[in-house]
């Protein structure tokens, strides 16, 4: 195996397998988290044009400013879109392009950073880890390319510091600290990069202790820039009245998280988070049963008095004993277990507060701790079973390749998941039985299917899953308001309106359930019943129009003509350009018969709607209806000379 040892074609076979291990990504559409942040995301969709606003960090009630302040992988976005505006397929060759970047600095810095006889090692760490199933979320989830970026320029950050603590020369720091703000810039978590650089530099520099203590300073200086970065992108509040009174909702938090759910404080938060790790652990050793999504009820809740925390308590007791003692004995395994326990830290929620209680991509980076630990630990069997060189890394192969083959098949069909939205949900749904939100994403693809189609079987299905989750968790926001909505769309009204009564009596102040049951109050014509429910709607979202436009045609109906021109008036100026408004206004005018009002508010609409034949052909009707023939005709005439089809 000598040539392996040879620099090149080690770097040959990383680039080769890290892209061919997801090149079955490629055609992959946009999945999961993807729509948030592109999508969703009118800065990013802005190409260059919204880049000024990336980097000016934005507070809204909108998800996609919700993701934390991540300019730099944004930008990567956005400049994609610029040139290749919603193609999938480009950001997802990107993403893989990334990832064999990042495998390739990855085998830079072990070969760099540890002694050169532990090359090989250093190869199979690199193999073990681009194919670890436990990627796959962040390869072919292409929002994950923050974790990729943080990933790469943390290690880089490392490598530059630690050839500094080496060499001295100010330009191996001055890449040192470049490296880690574009890290944090990246993502947040970069922040770990301020504990992982002294436990690099004091188990693989130059005589530390002796010499290099004064050289960890500089350290400090990072961490203050990295806490800076985070707290100046926490606390600006910047455009945040933008979206107040427009209704825009979230769900429980817990519902993401769901050991929160359960009000979990002290010991038993911690045993709790500890077991999130032990489960980390145990998706590395052993990833048959990964899963997008991990929120509420899917991860069981244990008391401070059950054997499972208590025994989970006794293993990480163990583990760090065990780490440990190998400072001394096996440094290469104590730091890849280090390595570990510092990267993962952030994501156990000891202390903070995370909008998952874990997820595949929060042990990206550190499971490269456990890939190091691992060949480490296999490597030092080897050697002391074995008393050849070349016998033992004959003998570290045959354990480790066979492990690198299983892994690679189970990421291979692991991708295949990762489709879209559908293959996703579909796919991982009988692992989230328990699990509130998935039933609702389920029946959210399942409902956007009978849309396309018009399946009359998949009713049942959909039903079926958003009746899951409220029963899970009556919490599940969402779940109810479709439920009833759907309920009420299928065929069952008085199913869907027991439903959204639920809901407004489960959410009082929030303006969907409202809205939800007086819409379905509208449309089956209980308009003196639905009127309440609409202005609860708009008290509390003043700024959507919906409620407005029902709420007016539901005075129209049920004869208060007064109520709904006071409402009409308020309407239009808040809504000038609103369509549907204006069009409901005109219906009240004009049963008021108050014609030369209505006809002024048709007009407003016809320089809404340009060629709209529909609209001009009721500004006209409604003039011959109410006896002007000849402006009627005049009208038409205009119509013409502006090329609108009365045919249609």
């Amino acid at each position: 195996m000598s040539w392996l040892n040879k620099k090149y074609v080690m770097f040959l076979v990383v680039a080769i397998c890290s892209f061919l291990q997801f090149a079955n990504t490629l055609n992959h559409d946009y999945a999961w988290d993807d729509k948030i942040v592109i999508l969703d995301n009118p800065d990013v969709k802005a190409g260059f044009s919204g880049l000024k606003e990336i980097w000016h960090k934005q507070h809204s009630d909108f998800l996609h400013d919700q993701i934390g302040y991540r300019p730099v992988v944004l930008t990567s976005f956005a400049i994609e879109q610029e040139f290749f505006p919603l193609n999938p397929k480009v950001g997802h060759f990107m993403n893989v392009t990334y990832f064999s970047i990042l495998c390739l600095v990855i085998l830079l810095f072990l070969t760099k950073v540890i002694p050169y006889k532990w090359r090989f090692e250093a190869l199979l760490v690199t193999l073990l880890f681009l194919v670890h199933p436990i990627h796959v979320e962040v390869v072919a989830n292409i929002k994950s390319r923050d974790e990729i970026f943080q990933l790469t320029f943390s290690l880089l950050s490392i490598l530059f510091y630690w050839k500094w603590f080496e060499a001295r020369k100010w330009w191996f720091l001055v890449g040192a600290i470049l490296s880690f703000i574009i890290a944090i810039l990246s993502r947040e978590n970069a922040i770990v990069t301020v504990g992982l650089i002294p436990l690099t530099v004091l188990f693989f520099g130059n005589d530390p202790f002796k010499n290099g203590i004064k050289r960890l300073l500089p350290i400090v200086g990072l961490a203050a820039v990295g806490f800076l970065i985070i707290y100046l992108s926490l606390g600006s509040n910047v455009v945040k009245t933008e979206t107040v009174g427009m209704g825009i909702v979230y769900e429980h938090p817990d519902l993401a998280n769901g050991l929160f759910y359960h009000g979990l404080t002290g010991i038993k938060r911690m045993l709790n988070f500890n077991l999130v790790m032990l489960r980390y652990l145990k998706n590395f050793f052993w990833p048959v049963d990964l899963v997008y999504y991990y929120g509420y009820n899917h991860l069981k809740v244990y008391n401070t008095t059950d054997l499972v925390p208590i025994a989970g308590a006794i293993a990480t007791t163990f583990l760090t004993f065990l780490t440990v003692v190998a400072i001394k004995l096996r440094r290469i395994f104590a730091f890849g277990a280090m390595f570990f326990f510092v990267g993962i830290f952030p994501f156990l929620q000891f202390v903070n507060y995370m909008p998952d209680t874990m997820a595949d991509r929060f042990a990206f980076g550190p499971s490269l701790g456990l890939s190091i630990a691992f060949v480490a630990g296999v490597s030092w069997v080897s050697h002391r079973k074995i008393s050849k060189s070349k016998h033992q890394k004959a003998a570290i192969a045959l354990a480790i390749v066979p492990l690198l083959i299983f892994y690679s098949f189970q990421t291979f069909e692991r991708n295949k998941a990762w489709k879209n939205n559908y293959t996703l949900f579909s796919t991982d749904i009988g692992k989230l039985d328990n699990c509130a939100k998935a039933h609702e994403h389920y029946a959210d693809v399942l409902h956007e299917k009978y849309l396309k189609t018009g399946d009359a079987s998949l009713i049942q299905d959909i039903t079926y899953h958003y009746q899951a989750s409220i029963e899970i968790s009556d919490k599940s926001y969402y779940s109810f308001l479709k439920l009833g909505s759907n309920y009420a769309s299928f065929g069952n009204p008085e199913m869907g309106i027991q439903v959204l009564r639920k809901a407004v009596e489960l959410f009082p102040n929030k303006s969907d359930p409202n809205f939800y049951l007086g819409n379905v109050l509208f449309q089956e014509g209980r308009y003196k019943e639905a009127i309440p429910y609409l202005k609860k709607g708009i008290e509390y979202s003043p700024k959507v129009s919906d409620s407005y436009y029902l709420l007016i045609l539901s005075f129209e109906q049920a004869a208060l003509l007064d109520s709904a021109v006071s409402l009409g008036k308020v309407a239009t100026q808040k809504f000038s350009t609103d369509i549907r408004v204006r069009d409901a206004v005109c219906d009240v005018y004009m049963a008021r018969e108050e014609y030369e009002t209505a006809f002024a508010h048709a007009d407003t609409l016809l320089m809404l709607v340009g060629a709209d034949a529909t609209y001009w052909k009721k500004a006209i009707g409604i003039r011959q209806l109410a006896g002007y023939d000849f402006e009627a005709g005049q009208l038409y005439q205009k119509g013409m000379q502006l090329g609108v089809n009365f045919d249609k």
